[in-house]
């Protein structure tokens, strides 16, 4: 439920020859994503087109021979500062659900890269990240809170530690965040992209995602982040593992912005 097409600037792979890969990984369902973002300091800003990413999608369904449940997604960039902008653009009806990303902090920039963390405080920054992706879920319409924690990317890029538990350090913000995506319905995505990063992290952690059920949290997606070939599905199988592990059964899919259970098993 993230993938990356080619659709996107940072993204080298067309959608139909990632359906021919889902389908020899035995996929049921695919979910691509094309980067939306309108923050000029963002790699993406700029390079989304709705008539060529349509085009890619009807290739990719033609290309699935009905063996595999396509969806088309989009992932908004800060969607509680853009999405007007955003809404001027694209009409969210035409997507089968809209992920919400957090990639840079007010007041602090890109979280993802090293450069944000040079002579601030790194837990001060996590904990503005925080209390922004607060706001994005109490505000943004997003069906999918993607890639919670993705500081952690630029924290290791920094050599700085990425190995705390903001369960732990910031609890009521935490337990707000999920409080607020259960009660609104949106899903929590974990995303595997972390695995194949220096943290070898999840975004989130297991501690999250183990809070979220307790919290009786059901709708939760897994997605690689795939960009390029070397990403291609990367560490789904860990992913099940540790959903498993916190006591899920079940993975969601969006069709018309409606949730769709998978079994895990």
């Amino acid at each position: 439920m993230h993938v990356h097409t080619s659709d996107s600037p940072d993204a080298d792979i067309p959608a139909w020859q990632l359906v021919q890969r889902g389908t020899e990984n035995s996929l049921t369902a695919i979910g691509f994503v094309a980067h939306l973002d309108l923050n000029p300091e963002d790699y993406c800003y700029g390079g989304f087109n709705a008539e060529d990413y349509d085009e890619s999608i009807n290739r990719a369904r033609i290309e699935s021979k009905v063996q595999i449940s396509v969806m088309k997604g989009l992932e908004v960039g800060e969607p509680h500062v853009y999405e007007k902008q955003v809404k001027n653009i694209v009409d969210y009806s035409n997507y089968d659900f809209i992920t919400g990303a957090l990639h840079s902090v007010a007041g602090i920039g890109m979280v993802l890269g090293a450069e944000a963390y040079n002579d601030r405080d790194p837990l001060g920054i996590v904990e503005q990240y925080y209390v922004e992706t607060l706001q994005m879920v109490e505000e943004a319409d997003i069906d999918i809170l993607a890639h919670m924690g993705l500081f952690r990317r630029g924290l290791a890029l920094a050599g700085l530690d990425y190995g705390f538990d903001e369960t732990k350090c910031f609890p009521e913000t935490i337990r707000t965040i999920l409080e607020t995506t259960i009660e609104k319905n949106i899903a929590l995505e974990l995303n595997t992209s972390g695995l194949r990063r220096k943290e070898k992290m999840t975004y989130p952690t297991p501690e999250i995602l183990s809070l979220f059920k307790e919290m009786g949290g059901r709708l939760i997606t897994i997605g690689s982040d795939t960009h390029r070939e070397s990403h291609v599905f990367f560490g789904l199988e860990r992913g099940r593992e540790l959903l498993t592990d916190a006591g899920f059964s079940e993975v969601y899919t969006f069709l018309s912005r409606v949730p769709q259970a998978f079994g895990l098993f």
